[in-house]
């Protein structure tokens, strides 16, 4: 780094403008250490991925990769021995300026050159931590004892690039320098798909020439992180998979490369514990808006994971993750691609929406645990729950592909829920409510929404049968929308105990005479529970107990009758009934 000093010293202005710009993008956050001093147990950071910078910064510019090799090694490729140095080009995360790592080969294996950045050499790397790292990658992990890192992952997802003929991964172990203090969230790894690129490239922003190592490569954090930590192993398996992505599909959606290497670290048999703790906390977040750098990014971590997981559990296991690999679309197109190579025709959206169940219920009893997941135990934390009434909540913001939580309970022992939703109409929303039970999921209610985004429930019992009620609201937009932007919503409830009235009448059609229409208007708004209508001619049935058709919030109902000309009028009589009771009836009338 230090021989970019005068280069970057004549760039010093832009580079101040793009870092105030840019830093809160890539500002690493405080999380809560745990000491494990006695155990001899490293430090609890939070870790997060470094390799999400090179795909935002750099990405249009290796768009330009048009094909990328596959191993196994040419017949050139170098023999290395131990003890061989090199030096290797890194990114600085704190200033992102490229620098040089002078490190020494410490260990070679079937499928990897170790190396070690030789001021971390018997500093915080030692020879066991290399004996298990070589271990881990080439002969055993966690979820199977007879096959590492490169033969699971290459087997379920393909073979890695091969750019300098050689079919051993360089692992790099270093230092990696970030802006994280003692505490902080910290780069625990990452995959540069620079080192994919021949030549130089030139930093899109400022300008900062980047060399290529052009190696297949993964560098390992030594510190804080243990290198040879189970935790570190993980975030290699984690990288590993992002190198195999790479020759899949090159400009992969972040949101979807960072799941699947979450997932790799899952197949392998490492913990994402911390992740998902951070997704747990925060479980409003979007899906698929990759906010780098942020507050929340182990939040995204956690979420991206469980959705993958979910495919994994619910349509199809690994081969479903792997199609997703190999599909060169991005996204969510390249999701759908993969669901329909594996033979599922259920969409994107209707996944989510029952995604977002599962991260509240994780019940593998209800509903033949489709609202459950047997590989994670979760329990989330609502944004806000309510427990006196009336409730109205405005201003609620959701990003898309994003869910909140809210839960309400009772006050008082009968009495029903009237819950209302209000979204913005220019955004697709699903609204789902949950009902408790003896402390288990009894009922999920789809809400019915109007073209404006209104809509409303009534929830029967509550306070006696039904012990809670949770509304679950996501934002679920067509395909091609923008990912990053954000909507409101507005929410309400009543809990009442007096019956719901209704007004009922019927009018003709003044200009067809055979046509009428019922009316029941309906004093609270009953969502999906809409009035009956029942039409006889004498004692004969016309219409049996037939659903009405809402037409405004859930409040206000018809149904359009139609007489053949031999049927007399006055011979027809109709009654409105709501939950089993008649809450209205009369005979039709003539216009005069």
């Amino acid at each position: 780094m230090r021989r970019w000093q005068s280069f970057a010293s004549s760039l010093s202005c832009v580079q101040s403008a793009w870092n105030r710009k840019s830093v809160s993008r890539f500002r690493l956050h405080v999380l809560p250490i745990v000491f494990c001093v006695l155990l001899g147990v490293s430090t609890a950071h939070g870790w997060i991925d470094g390799t999400p910078y090179f795909y935002e910064h750099f990405g249009p510019a290796l768009k330009h990769v048009s094909e990328v090799p596959a191993a196994p090694a040419q017949p050139n490729a170098p023999q290395l021995v131990l003890g061989d140095h090199k030096d290797f080009f890194a990114v600085d995360f704190d200033t992102r300026e490229q620098y040089t790592v002078e490190a020494t080969l410490r260990g070679i294996g079937e499928f990897c050159y170790i190396f070690v950045e030789d001021s971390q050499w018997l500093r915080t790397v030692r020879q066991r931590t290399v004996n298990a790292i070589r271990r881990a990658f080439d002969d055993a992990t966690p979820a199977d004892l007879n096959r590492g890192i490169y033969e699971i992952q290459t087997q379920l997802f393909g073979a890695p690039p091969d750019i300098d003929g050689d079919k051993r991964i360089y692992l790099l172990l270093l230092d990696i320098r970030d802006e994280a203090k003692d505490g902080d969230n910290f780069v625990a790894g990452f995959f540069s798909p620079v080192n994919q690129h021949r030549g130089v490239l030139r930093h899109p922003r400022i300008g900062l020439p980047v060399r290529s190592n052009e190696l297949d490569m993964i560098y390992l954090d030594t510190h804080p992180q243990d290198a040879g930590s189970q935790q570190a192993l993980g975030v290699l398996a984690h990288e590993f998979q992002h190198l195999i992505h790479w020759r899949h599909d090159i400009n992969e959606t972040i949101w979807v490369n960072e799941g699947c290497a979450e997932y790799a670290t899952f197949i392998c048999g490492y913990s994402v514990k911390n992740h998902l703790s951070a997704f747990q906390r925060n479980p409003h977040i979007s899906l698929v808006d990759w906010q780098g750098g942020t507050v929340n990014q182990l939040a995204h971590y956690g979420a991206v994971y469980l959705w993958m997981l979910y495919l994994h559990e619910h349509y199809g296991g690994s081969q479903t993750i792997a199609a997703i690999i190999k599909d060169r679309a991005n996204g969510i197109a390249g999701v759908n691609n993969a669901l329909r190579s594996r033979g599922v025709e259920v969409s994107f959206p209707v996944i989510y929406a029952d995604w977002k169940v599962a991260n509240y219920l994780d019940n593998n009893d209800f509903a033949d645990g489709k609202y459950g997941y047997q590989n994670e135990q979760l329990s989330i934390s609502p944004r806000r729950e309510h427990r006196s009434y009336p409730v109205s909540v405005n201003k609620n913001m959701l990003g898309n592909y994003a869910a909140d939580y809210i839960p309400f309970y009772p006050n008082m022992v009968n009495g029903n829920l009237s819950l209302s939703f209000t979204g913005d109409n220019h955004q697709f929303y699903d609204v789902k409510a949950i009902e408790f039970r003896d402390g288990q999921p009894a009922a999920i209610h789809d809400m019915p929404l109007t073209e404006m985004g209104k809509g409303g429930l009534l929830i029967l019992n509550f306070g006696q049968r039904v012990e809670k009620v949770t509304l679950i609201p996501s934002v679920q937009p067509e395909h091609g929308l923008p990912v990053d932007s954000t909507s409101s919503y507005a929410y309400g409830a009543e809990q009442i105990v007096e019956k719901v009235e209704f007004r009922t009448t019927v009018l003709p059609n003044p200009v067809h005479p055979r046509y009428w229409d019922i009316i029941a208007v309906a004093d609270h708004s009953i969502g999906e529970n809409p009035p009956r209508i029942t039409v006889v001619q004498g004692a004969a049935p016309i219409v049996s107990s037939s659903p009405m058709k809402a037409i405004q919030d859930g409040a206000i109902y018809t149904y359009s009758l139609h007489l053949s000309p031999e049927i007399s009028p006055e011979s027809i009589r109709w009654e409105v009934s709501f939950l089993g009771e008649p809450v209205g009836s009369g005979k039709l009338k003539t216009v005069q």
